[in-house]
């Protein structure tokens, strides 16, 4: 049975409500936050086999400057490691899917050898930018060694003897995977030493951790812990609870905010996106952080990608700059720069045309945007101040340090608004930081999916 505060942290995210101004959080680790680049990272998500024409570890290398140019700091690399053969969902896709690992210690030989794989984390270092991998520690590929060698290593079912992953009480449809069992002491200290193996011998600088609330908190604090002892790493959670901090983790999906930002373009009031904001940054601790984004590898293959959520072009920029302008950390998924339209599988190897980006300027925005983040000290680490908490359509708000003020204005709706600005606005003038024009009127015309950020206009 989880803790009573875990309990009490689950109930405040599903009901939307505000921490209690009394409630103290328990112990954080004090590598949460740390190292320090973390709060400075710009994330991007790689799947290997389509970001560039080889589908390899060294076709990425050949990358990396546009990606820093496009004003990415840290990778994200989707499972490296060969994919189980055994049961395979070759029906979705030829591949099989990444997280059913045959072997934690391998390479994929499709993206190419250990060394190419080395190469690929020293260019990236030389660059002073970061890499993370997948760990997928809730499950392996029916192949996986330790089935056969350590069957008590996994949780005993009627499959064979063992079972597919179970989540919430729910027996999943992963049937290409086996789920593992952390009642094992034997598997966890297994799990720790894999985790800590691409630390001490790639240097890699940290894990996203996928379904990382299917395992338990425990063993997460102990292998953060081990891991760290090697160097400080990144740690990021598939996981919305701010429980997953208090065991290590810096970053921690902002699930609950996309899954209502949908919701606000489908016509819901944007006061339902304001009140659950609040909600979860009053539950996270010091150091800790959202990730914040408008996809990843599962919506874009699942569901569809931001041109097609939030309502093409325009819809996606606005989107993205509400969402990666909250306190957290921004994603950006392989090809979202490129204004994709159609679903994107996983399970089959489906390049990009990087030299011919379906929309020009939903890559230039992305470019531009990005580069912007990377200098403002105020979305990076101001706080957030919303000005006007009851709106329906347009959100007005500041992101503000001692020494760096941005006000931001977005328009969520398909059509124009005007919006009234806040007293505490009026008065001061301010120019936009794209478009150069000022605002010193008491209200702002904004044109469909419109967004404006804005700097005091210095004298």
């Amino acid at each position: 049975m989880r803790p009573l505060f875990y309990l009490v942290l689950s109930l405040l995210i599903a009901t939307g409500c505000e921490a209690p101004p009394e409630q103290e959080l328990p112990h954080v680790p004090p590598g949460v936050g740390k190292p320090e680049w973390i709060a400075d990272a710009v994330l991007y998500e790689i799947f290997v086999p389509d970001f560039s024409p080889e589908g390899t570890f060294q076709g990425v290398i050949r990358r990396l400057d546009s990606l820093q140019a496009l004003g990415v700091n840290t990778l994200w690399l989707m499972p490296i490691h060969p994919v189980g053969k055994k049961r395979a969902k070759t029906d979705i896709g030829p591949l099989g899917s990444p997280y059913a690992v045959r072997d934690y210690y391998a390479v994929n030989p499709d993206y190419g050898t250990e060394e190419d794989f080395r190469a690929l984390v020293d260019s990236v270092h030389a660059r002073g930018m970061h890499i993370i991998i997948d760990l997928v520690a809730n499950h392996t590929a029916w192949d996986h060694p330790w089935v056969t060698e350590h069957p008590d290593w996994y949780t005993p079912g009627p499959i064979d003897g063992f079972t597919y992953p179970v989540l919430n009480g729910d027996t999943t449809d992963w049937t290409d995977v086996v789920d593992l069992n952390y009642d094992n002491p034997e598997l966890r200290q297994a799990m720790i030493e894999v985790m800590q193996y691409w630390v001490r011998e790639f240097d890699i600088d940290g894990y996203r951790c996928d379904v990382a609330h299917g395992v338990p908190l425990d063993f997460w604090k102990a292998a953060i812990d081990s891991v760290e002892k090697i160097k400080p790493v990144l740690m990021l959670a598939e996981a919305a609870e701010p429980e997953m901090h208090l065991v290590g983790f810096d970053l921690t999906y902002a699930w609950p905010f996309y899954h209502q930002l949908k919701e606000v373009w489908r016509g819901a009031p944007l006061h339902t996106l304001v009140r659950q904001v609040d909600s979860t940054l009053g539950l996270l601790p010091p150091g800790a952080r959202r990730l914040r984004f408008t996809t990843n590898h599962d919506e874009t293959m699942w569901d569809a990608p931001p041109p097609v959520l939030f309502g093409g072009d325009k819809g996606s920029m606005a989107a993205f700059v509400l969402a990666t302008s909250m306190p957290g950390v921004p994603l950006l998924y392989n090809g979202q720069e490129l204004g994709v339209r159609e679903r994107v599988s996983f399970f089959a190897r489906t390049p990009y045309n990087w030299e011919a980006p379906e929309s020009p300027a939903l890559y230039a925005f992305y470019r531009r945007y990005l580069n912007f983040y990377r200098a403002s000290e105020a979305l990076r680490h101001g706080e957030l101040t919303v000005l006007n908490p009851e709106a329906d359509d347009v959100l007005v708000y500041l992101r503000a340090t001692e020494a760096d003020t941005l006000l931001l204005i977005v328009n969520v709706r398909n059509r124009p608004e005007t919006v009234a600005l806040p007293e505490g606005i009026r008065g001061r003038r301010w120019v936009e930081v794209f478009a150069s024009d000022t605002l010193a009127a008491d209200t702002l015309q904004l044109g469909p999916y419109n967004y404006r950020i804005y700097q005091p206009l210095r004298p």
